[in-house]
């Protein structure tokens, strides 16, 4: 893991040394302190590369495209554009669930971490886009559970 931005470096050395500290005060005893700033080092390197991503990914204009398969069939592609269609119909909330648990493939806890908000409420937002996406989807001819994903009926 690198930082090229010297200050940025700088900064989120900072950040990890007042977590360190913050966390020194309620532990009792530090068996490798070594690696136990490391791995508070490395943690904040991996939240802020997170809050950055999530920053720039722009879940209102995003696109699914098949990456398996660059020279995919015309039916894909007629699910590919059906599902961004489906997916710009959800609210921006779900949306961005949706997006951050089945696209980046985050956990719940990792979600509620980075949108500031309770496990629980990922995962009601998660069931209910999905809900929607399926309602959709099955109103446009996909087929429901049993079929391959994008096969019409």
């Amino acid at each position: 893991m690198r930082c090229a931005n010297k200050e940025l470096a700088e900064d989120l050395v900072q950040e990890a040394c007042m977590k360190a500290y913050k966390s020194y005060l309620e532990k009792d005893d530090i068996e490798n302190p070594k690696s136990w700033l490391f791995r508070i080092l490395i943690n904040t390197h991996i939240d802020y590369t997170r809050k950055k991503q999530l920053e720039t990914i722009d879940v209102e204009n995003f696109e699914f495209v098949d990456k398996k398969n660059p020279m995919s069939s015309v039916e894909s592609n007629y699910f590919f554009n059906d599902l961004n269609e489906a997916l710009k119909q959800l609210e921006p909330e779900q949306r961005e669930v949706v997006y951050l648990s089945d696209v980046n493939e985050y956990s719940y806890k990792e979600i509620a971490g980075l949108l500031a908000i309770p496990t629980g409420t990922v995962m009601s937002r998660l069931h209910r886009g999905r809900q929607a996406l399926r309602k959709v989807l099955t109103q446009k001819g996909y087929a429901k559970e049993g079929s391959r994903s994008g096969e019409r009926k």
